[in-house]
Order: structure tokens, then sequence, then C-alpha cells
């Protein structure tokens, strides 16, 4: 009967060492992973500044003016010209 703890104090050690080896491949492999993500995420974060400052540059007044010369039918309005109406919910039923 005594040789049984022995026996199996003999067989944890190399279960042991076993155990943290796969622990360390496992981290080493998230890690890599992580990194992974982490640089495809901050490629798409690159892509949507260029999508946002291509949307900028194509919305400003003079793009639109010069993409729209050729359009018949089609003149700049100045904002000063422009009239703006409001509608600010729950008011809509107040006209008598």
């Amino acid at each position: 009967m005594k040789k049984l703890p022995r026996v199996l104090l003999i067989l944890s050690v190399p279960l042991m060492l076993y155990m943290t080896a796969e622990r360390g491949a496992r981290y080493y492999a998230l890690t890599t992973e992580i990194r992974r993500l982490e640089a495809a995420q901050a490629e798409w974060v690159e892509e949507n500044r260029r999508l946002l400052a291509n949307i900028a540059v194509a919305r400003s007044r003079s793009r639109v003016d010069a993409s729209m010369a050729g359009v018949q039918g089609y003149r700049m309005v100045s904002p000063g010209t422009t009239l703006r109406i409001r509608v600010v919910p729950g008011l809509e039923k107040r006209d008598g």
C-alpha cells in the first residue's frame, strides 16, 4: 500500500510538466491570434478613416458644383437664400 502514493507522486511530476507546457502553448496561440486580430482591426479603422475622408471631400460644395456643372437644370443655391423648416416632435397638433 505504501508504493501507491509514491507511484502517484512520481507520475504527477511529468503530468504537471505536461500541463504547464500545454498551458504555455495555448497562451502563445492566443497571443498570436490577438495580434492578428488587432492588426486586422487597425486596417479596418484606417480604411474607415479613408472612407470618411473621401465622403467629406465628395460632400464639399465645390466638388458637387464641379461634378454637376454639366447637368441640365442644376444650379448651386447659396445657403443664405434657402428656407429651412424645422419640425419639432410633439408640436405637430398645435395648429388649431
